[in-house]
Formats: structure tokens, sequence, C-alpha cells
């Protein structure tokens, strides 16, 4: 069982529970692994977002690397899905030094090969060597060139139409500092750029994809034809629409797979969710004809089921969208661009089309709690759920967070006084079983 690998990679509180010490074992520990598992090595990258800690993080994977007998790139500060775009075009592992949406004081690291996040069975084998002595007779070196410019230009010629439109970006103080005004540039966006002054601490702090609110209100000052925010490491991406609306995953999935539906480019017209998604993206998509399919929670498990499905678009309510025909993995700015087209290509507003979809209420809080594994193994919290489930104008997801002691509670419905109702069942028994140190 992994200990240290979460969901999103290894996360934790900089140099508290995510040291340079665990980033060397990390950095050596994958190293070996991954050259016993014939992944290829070609010029390991290393890349991170903006907070104070990423070169700390960075020295000691850069170190650990060349220890083994593997040359570095580092590519200094980069939006997660860039690195990983890189590495399946390099054909090479790149390390990203990010905790994407959480506060500064948090950092974390995600390997990725080939341009795929690694499977968790290869993370809990990697694990298994942090405290082997690990040695190489050979000693790598540091590699320079500007890895960049090539997504830029790709970006650039693949959305050459967009040229004229004004956006508004909110940039989270994060990794699309290092994008978005480049490929803006080059497409020729006209933009209005928020949060773009990253200071090592101010990364995701009351501003990106955890709050909409910032961009909504700012963009009926800029007139702008749309609004994107971006996270920390540039992965997710929530619009705004000119009046001020927020469009988040849930409604791009449906605007982007009318798209591609129309273009050919929906494969076996199938898009995929999570137990997340709202039931309203469901019944909308099969109104258009299109199947939908629900996963847990991840970005990682989305993929698994496309790659199963042989699907090419799915995504998450956060922000998370993926274009597999495109991409191996969630693209803020790529999301923008096929959404802004989208929405041109089918002559929608973006506004009167999000507001066809009549949501369902949809509640959610998160629970502190002493520990997460138990609380979800506990036939009390299963009774309740299959009870509560039971009732066809009631969903209720319970899952503990991948990095954090929390549970999470989200409860859908028709009607939103016994939405509300079932969501405080719901907290009082998760915390009456937390507090009550007697567990069945």
């Amino acid at each position: 069982m992994r200990k240290y690998f979460g969901t999103d990679g290894v996360r934790g509180i900089a140099n508290k529970e995510l040291t340079a010490e665990l980033a060397f074992k990390i950095g050596k520990a994958s190293a070996y692994v991954l050259k016993e598992h014939n992944h290829p090595l070609n010029t390991v990258l290393i890349a991170r977002d903006t907070r104070i800690s990423g070169e700390m993080l960075e020295a000691a994977l850069v170190s650990s690397i060349l220890s083994m007998g593997f040359n570095v790139l580092t590519c200094g500060v980069m939006p997660t899905p860039v690195l990983a775009w890189l590495t399946r075009k390099e054909k090479t592992v790149g390390f990203m030094v990010s905790a994407s949406h959480n506060p500064w004081e948090h950092n974390g690291i995600k390997i990725f090969s080939n341009g795929f996040k690694l499977p968790d069975e290869l993370e809990e084998e990697i694990e298994s060597h942090f405290e082997d002595e690990l040695r190489s007779f050979e000693v790598g070196r540091m590699v320079r060139k500007d890895m960049l410019s090539e997504y830029v230009e790709w970006l650039a010629k693949r959305y050459a139409h967009l040229k004229g439109y004004k956006i508004s970006f909110d940039l989270a103080n994060g990794a699309a500092v290092s994008t978005v005004p480049a490929v803006a540039e080059a497409i020729g966006l006209e933009v209005v750029l928020h949060n773009f002054e990253p200071d090592g601490k101010n990364i995701n702090e009351n501003c990106g994809a955890l709050h909409p609110e910032y961009l909504s209100k700012k963009i009926k000052e800029t007139d702008s034809d749309f609004g994107v925010i971006h996270d920390g490491d540039a992965d997710r991406c929530i619009m705004i629409a000119k009046s001020g609306r927020v469009v988040d995953g849930d409604d791009m999935l449906v605007i982007n797979a009318e798209h591609m539906k129309s273009n050919e480019r929906l494969k076996n017209n199938t898009v995929v969710g999570t137990i997340m998604t709202n039931l309203a993206i469901e019944e909308a998509l099969k109104k258009n004809g299109i199947n939908f399919v629900r996963t847990k929670v991840g970005d990682r498990y989305v993929l698994q089921e496309m790659k199963k499905r042989g699907a090419t678009l799915g995504g998450e309510q956060s922000g998370h969208i993926i274009f597999f025909d495109l991409a191996t993995t969630g693209d803020g700015l790529l999301t923008a661009l096929e959404t802004i087209t989208a929405v041109s290509s089918l002559k929608e507003d973006l506004d009167s089309f999000v507001s066809k979809i009549k949501r369902y209420p949809q509640k959610m809080v998160n629970v502190k709690v002493r520990d997460k594994n138990v609380i979800m193994n506990d036939e009390r919290i299963s009774s309740f759920l299959r009870n509560e489930n039971r009732n066809e104008e009631i969903r209720v997801v319970l899952r503990a967070s991948g990095t954090e002691p929390l549970i999470r509670i989200m409860v859908e419905g028709k009607d939103e006084k016994k939405v509300n109702a079932s969501l405080e069942r719901a907290r009082q028994l998760v915390e009456e079983v937390s507090s009550s140190g007697k567990f069945s």
C-alpha cells in the first residue's frame, strides 16, 4: 500500500512533510524503477509552478537524478500539461513540482512518462525503494534548451482562427504566467491579465479556479468576450461568460461534446465524467445521442476510463478536461481555446448555451475526521449510503480527500430541501462516527 503517493503524486507542506530529503529519495527511486521497467529517460525534464519551495524541491530532484546517471533539463516555471506534452514529444520522463490549487505552503511532485502519469502499482514500487542504497557508476549532466516555443507554436497554429477575440485571464499567480501571454501574442488575442505577478506566496490566493467570483466581477469592467481562469499549475479551466456567469467543467463537457460530435472527433460517441458530474449533464448529453460514463474522482481515473472506452473527451466538474485526440492530460489553456472554438462554431452564446442546461441542486461539504479510511469502511456509513441512494430523487456521494484528513460529502437531487436534509444527515453521521472512537 502506498504511503506517500496519493491520487495526484506526492503532496504535503513543503519543508515539513515534503522535504528536500524526501524529494531526493523520490528522484533516485523513480530513476531506478523506471529504468528497470524500460521507461525512456532521454534527458529527464523537471518543471515547477511559482511557489517559493519549488526551487528547493527542484534542486533535490536534479541532484538525485544526476546521481543516477541521467541527464536533466530544468524547464523552470511551466504548466503541468505542457510538461506532460513535452514528455510525450521527447519520449522521456518528467517531474512536475506543484501542488496545483493548494495554498503556497503546500507542494507536490508528480511524474509523467511519455505523456502519462504513472500507474498506482508503479508508484508503490517506487516507494518500496526509498530507503535502499541506490547507486550508479555514471553521473548525468545538466542540459540547456528552450522547451516552451514548440508548445506555443502548436497552439498558435491550431487556434489562429481566434485572432481578435478579447479574453480576460485569471492566471492564479501560477504557472500559466509562462504560457498565456506568449500564446495570446502568437495567436493575436487581445488579453486582460489578472493575478499574473507571482511572488512565491500568492499562488491561488483568493484567485484562480477555486475563486471564480473574482473574475466573474472583473469581466464586466473589461468588455471581454470570455473569461478564463486557471489554477496554480494551469491544468484546470473555469470559464466566465460575458455576463459574469461561471461555466465549470460540467458545462464545458456538453459544449465540447456537441462540437466534437459535429466534427466526427467524438470517438465512440462517448463522454467520460465522474461521480461528481451533475445529473443534468448526463441528461443533456443523452438528449444529443451521446453516451455518458462515470468514474471515481481524479483525472487519472477519467483518463483510464477514456482509454478503456476509446473516448476522446472526458473531464471533471473542477475544470480538468481531457481532449485525448490532442493531449494526454487536462490542459487549462487548450480547454479554453477548444471551448471558445466550439461556441463560435456552433454559433452559440456561451451564457445562453449554459442556461439551457438546468442543473440539479448539488450541495457539498467537507468534514474533518481523525481517520478517513476507517470512516469510509464503517458499516454505519455504508448502510446510510445504501438507504439514501434507494431514493431515486437523491444521489449521495462520500469520498475521502486524497491530500487532507477530510471526508467530502456531495448530495444531489431535484428537490433542494431534500438535498439539504440529506446533506445534514450525512454530515452529522460522519462527525458522530469520527468522534465516537468506536469503529464498527
